[in-house]
């Protein structure tokens, strides 16, 4: 038995110091830029935004750079993307941070698909950029919500928003977003919740919980009187997987079981990473008493 004992203490001590052998990664290249190319538009009628920005090193404590002075434009193409339908152009938001416009209020239709063009004039990154994105179409009938305070969790409760809606037979892919008096609550991409339809596909969610609010957070408290506002939004199965692969990314993961970081998914080209998407929103309210 002593023996075995002496044994354990052993494997230990050697797993231990193999656990913590110093390893020298360098995480910083200032001549590695990359373009970061992030962007959408949707079914909503509004100014739609691309943004751009060079990638950091790991390290870098201050927002990405942007890029300026680039050209950016968005194409419209039917459904076999036979014909070229419109051209959408875009301009700097007059902020010099990277962030590019449509120049009218515009809208994306379903089922049409959707590239976006940017021309980097830059010594670095200089070059053009595509990336493609097919605009599925979404439901507008039968969603409503509901909001049920769950009092057990978190200090001071949980308010559960609660989607009532008929799923259609074709297998989907959802993004959620939740408003609070005309405020986005889910702006960040850590934040946003996204699903596919594998377990009500072609039937009636009847209550599911799709936004969490904690109570305990002023951006998040809900009083009486306020306007709460479910956004779901049909997105395309490759941008579902983008933000599942983000968010993983910056979630906490215990070390000793954890896979090693991989590359988040890209659809743009030319060594860019980043994500354009198309997609299709439907919008749903109510007032808590």
């Amino acid at each position: 038995m002593k023996k075995n004992i002496f044994g354990i203490i052993i494997l230990m001590a050697v797993i231990i110091s193999a656990c913590s052998e110093r390893v020298d990664i360098d995480l910083n290249d200032e001549n590695n830029k990359r373009l970061v190319l992030y962007g959408s538009i949707t079914t909503d009628t509004i100014k739609h935004q691309v943004s751009l920005t060079y990638s950091a090193d790991y390290f870098f404590n201050a927002p990405p750079q942007p890029v300026l002075n680039a050209q950016v434009k968005i194409e419209e193409w039917n459904t076999n993307k036979s014909n070229l339908l419109r051209v959408i152009e875009m301009d700097p938001s007059g902020k010099n941070d990277g962030i590019y416009q449509t120049r009218n209020i515009t809208y994306a239709k379903e089922n049409h698909y959707y590239k976006c063009i940017a021309i980097v004039d830059d010594p670095d990154i200089g070059g053009t950029y595509t990336a493609e994105s097919f605009c599925p179409p979404i439901s507008r009938t039968d969603l409503e919500i509901e909001l049920e305070f769950e009092p057990d969790w978190g200090d001071d409760g949980f308010m559960i928003v609660k989607c009532y809606y008929q799923d259609p037979p074709t297998r989907e892919w959802y993004l959620f977003n939740i408003y609070k008096n005309g405020i986005l609550v889910t702006d960040s991409l850590s934040e946003k919740s996204v699903t596919d339809d594998e377990f009500y596909n072609g039937g009636y969610t009847n209550g599911i919980g799709v936004g969490y609010l904690n109570q305990s957070r002023e951006d998040e408290k809900v009083r009486s009187g306020d306007t709460i506002k479910f956004q779901a939004a049909s997105i395309p199965e490759n941008y579902a997987k983008f933000i599942w692969e983000a968010q993983a990314e910056i979630q906490f993961n215990t070390p000793l079981f954890s896979g090693p970081p991989a590359n988040i998914s890209s659809n743009i080209n030319n060594g860019a990473i980043g994500y354009f998407s198309a997609y299709s929103t439907a919008y749903a309210s109510t007032v808590y008493n």
